[in-house]
């Protein structure tokens, strides 16, 4: 919900494999937090931008996803479409 799209020297965005590896990295882990069942949220990323989607059942779980990610996506933007149900 911040962060701006990190852009490479040319203009793009960061090439296919580096967004592969970053969105293995967030699964990864949101697994090891403990807190999420798997597959409660899906981590997907497009033109620089992280979006979680999913549901959980507390806030409290929303908000480790969202810390997890953000962790790791460095200057790319997240979005938290993550529902507490």
């Amino acid at each position: 919900m911040h962060n701006t799209p990190r852009q490479t020297p040319e203009g793009q965005f960061p090439p296919p494999a580096e967004e592969a590896r970053m969105l293995g990295a967030v699964a990864q882990a949101l697994r090891a937090t403990g807190r999420l069942s798997s597959g409660q949220v899906d981590v997907s990323a497009s033109n620089g931008t992280v979006k979680l989607q999913g549901r959980v059942g507390s806030y409290y779980q929303k908000q480790v996803a969202q810390t997890a990610a953000l962790q790791l996506i460095g200057n790319r933007r997240l979005v938290n479409e993550v529902e507490v149900e």
